[in-house]
């Protein structure tokens, strides 16, 4: 299993930080997304977290897409998540 953190700065001064732990076989064991920044509704963003729990890299983005629809981001877009999922599957 390899943990790993990834951060991106967001223009306007903004950041967004993926902590993620990924499983020998490429699956998300746990992640946390945090940064500076706004969700709405709030417990949409605990909810995402636990969604991508199991994912592999092609299952998370595509509930990042899911979710573009349910949440509603100031400061990052969930564009930005799938990004630095892929720097952090990379790693």
């Amino acid at each position: 299993m390899k943990k790993t953190s990834v951060l991106k700065k967001i223009k306007g001064g903004k950041t967004v930080k993926v902590d993620i732990e990924i499983t020998d076989d490429e699956r998300i064991h746990d992640i946390i997304i945090s940064g500076d920044f706004f969700v709405y509704p709030q417990e949409a963003l605990e909810e995402l977290e636990n969604k991508l729990k199991g994912c592999n890299l092609e299952e998370a983005k595509s509930v990042l897409r899911e979710y573009s629809e349910k949440i509603t981001a100031l400061g990052f877009t969930l564009d930005d998540v799938a990004e630095l999922l892929e720097k952090a599957f990379k790693s």
